[in-house]
């Protein structure tokens, strides 16, 4: 079924004062680290609701039979309308939103009513910032909000009001870094990545304590001179750079191992780079909840010359292989491929194809990727002539937009893209960006579509499915996988959908206000099963790669919608 929204003008939907009357009233339960272990039915209280990054929730009021008659209840226009990429968390019937310009809100879910803003005052160079116009969400543990600013600072906000209670100084801000990403709140600290990964900033993971933001260890993810790993590096002018952690990490709390997801190096290119792995760029990092040490690492894109980074969650499932049940993680990030390890060794159990690729050719029995000479430069390659077609574009054949793992199905799902860069290779540094690399988006040879939803079994690491839009429109939301047998995913045009967990048939879908940038979450208050999800944050696969589809990207503020059935 679908439904259109023809609005005039966005503005928050009460639904009736007695609403806004109860929910004042409603008694607060402060957010216990048991509960961030093992979430009630209905909460969305973290990034991806569990430590573990699967992005399901077992709520089944919204299923199969009843998701056609799924209405929205209100929404709210924000402030940011670049590159925002938000996923709500909820708590006590307050849904918190945060905004890379500076803003935290609360939303009292049941009325749409602000029950409060926090804002920022930025430095006025804050564009040196990387998370600047960026930002994903915040976290919550007992009473309190967690927020990791652009200005490079951890701010802790009371979870009822809204009122600062502390900040702590977490790096320099006009390297580039900053925070963009929720942090993980786990055994007693708040564990924060770091973005820059483009300009001087070199990659760090911080823990801080929860009560009073005192720094218990910080992890660079590149090697000093002289420090392991730093032989994987070319010797040159630049320090190793880059590794930069955007994204929030998952945990296992059995194994006492935080996940983290690393950025490309810096310079980009070999060419200007140097050869050599570099050494732990594109890296999937197992550290020490306690210490912050590198228990293992994982390369998924060594010596990489196109920005093919790897930032992203990692998944922790257990998987039956060949007879065996393994303790699993699943990664996929914007290489056309996604790989499987063991998560407590890091041992490579197999990889498998998620998107148009011609940069990998295949995978050696170590897990090492086989790359196509084809694409790779030389230094006589800069400054020349030469056009390099890389499949996929810089943006990936995923991006931000997280995948979701349904234990009902055993099935991984994702918003891919398929998509193709011409790219040269230059000398020349535009501003404080260290690319050698110039890249235009195009379609891949063939193709007359961009976007996918796809459903992989990741145990055979096959399709099981995919669901590609008439418009072949680009993929840009996170996935939701519910117990009612559906998975939410979204497109650059501006449709908001529902398929068949099992099957990938279209169930219901909707169009909004802008492209539907940010992770759909669905959670309960007061017995009632809400859907929620942020649209028209022109995120980058939506300004790449709408010319290749012909989509229009509005140029109007950001939205938070909240759904609901009748």
């Amino acid at each position: 079924m679908k439904t259109d929204l023809v609005l005039t003008m966005l503005c928050v939907w009460v639904v009736s004062p007695a609403a806004w009357a109860q929910s004042e009233e409603r008694p607060w339960e402060p957010i216990t680290a048991e509960r961030l272990l093992d979430p009630e039915d209905g909460d969305w209280i973290s990034y991806r609701r569990t430590y573990d990054a699967v992005g399901f929730s077992p709520l089944d009021s919204i299923n199969r039979s009843n998701v056609a008659d799924l209405r929205p209840v209100w929404a709210y226009s924000m402030r940011d309308n670049s590159r925002w990429v938000p996923t709500p968390i909820v708590a006590n019937g307050l849904m918190y939103v945060a905004e890379g310009s500076g803003r935290v809100v609360a939303f009292d879910v049941p009325s749409g009513e602000v029950a409060w803003i926090h804002l920022r005052t930025y430095p006025d160079d804050i564009g040196l910032s990387q998370a600047y116009n960026r930002h994903r969400g915040v976290s919550i543990l007992e009473d309190t909000v967690f927020w990791g600013t652009a200005d490079s600072h951890l701010v802790a906000l009371d979870a009822r009001t809204g009122e600062q209670l502390w900040e702590v100084r977490t790096g320099d801000y006009t390297t580039g870094a900053g925070h963009n990403h929720p942090p993980l709140v786990a055994d007693g600290k708040v564990i924060i990545g770091f973005t820059g990964g483009d300009l001087n900033a070199r990659g760090e993971v911080a823990a801080f304590e929860t009560e009073t933001g005192d720094l218990l260890w910080r992890t660079y993810t590149v090697p000093a001179p002289g420090e392991p790993g730093s032989e994987s590096w070319a010797e040159s002018e630049m320090p190793p750079l880059g590794g930069a952690t955007w994204g929030t990490f998952s945990y296992d709390p059995d194994l006492g191992l935080v996940y983290v997801g690393t950025g490309q190096p810096v310079p980009w290119a070999t060419t200007l780079r140097g050869p050599g792995d570099a050494l732990y760029t594109n890296s999937i990092l197992a550290l020490d909840i306690d210490t912050g040490e590198i228990q293992w690492h994982f390369q998924v894109v060594p010596a990489d010359n196109w920005d093919m980074d790897t930032p992203y969650e990692s998944m922790l499932v257990d998987l039956t292989i060949d007879g065996e049940v393994r303790q699993a993680l699943i990664e996929t990030s914007k290489i056309g491929w996604g790989v499987v390890l063991d998560r407590a060794t890091g041992e490579f159990l197999h990889a498998f194809r998620t998107a148009y690729d011609n940069i990998v050719t295949e995978w050696t029995a170590e897990g090492r990727p086989v790359y196509n000479p084809e694409v790779v430069p030389s230094p006589e390659d800069v400054d020349s002539d030469r056009v390099f077609e890389v499949c996929p574009h810089l943006h990936g054949a995923r991006n931000l937009n997280s995948p979701s793992f349904s234990p009902e199905t055993g099935l991984y799902y994702v918003g891919i893209n398929n998509t193709c860069m011409d790219a040269r290779f230059t000398a020349d540094e535009p501003g404080r960006r260290y690319v050698g690399m110039t890249a235009t988006p195009k379609r891949v040879p063939g193709y007359d579509y961009v976007g996918e939803f796809v459903a992989f079994d990741p145990v055979r690491g096959e399709r099981a499915w995919e669901y590609r839009p008439p418009t072949g429109a680009a993929m840009t939301a996170a996935a939701l996988a519910t117990g009612g047998g559906i998975v939410f995913g979204g497109t650059a045009d501006r449709y908001f959908f529902a398929l068949d967990a099992e099957t990938g048939d279209r169930l219901w879908e909707t169009r909004l206000n802008g492209d539907i940038s940010g992770a759909p979450v669905t959670f309960e208050v007061d017995g009632r099963q809400y859907v929620a999800v942020a649209a028209g944050g022109r995120i980058g696969q939506t300004t790449s790669f709408a010319t290749l589809t012909g989509v229009d990207v509005p140029q109007g503020t950001g939205v938070v919608w909240v759904f609901a059935l009748p």
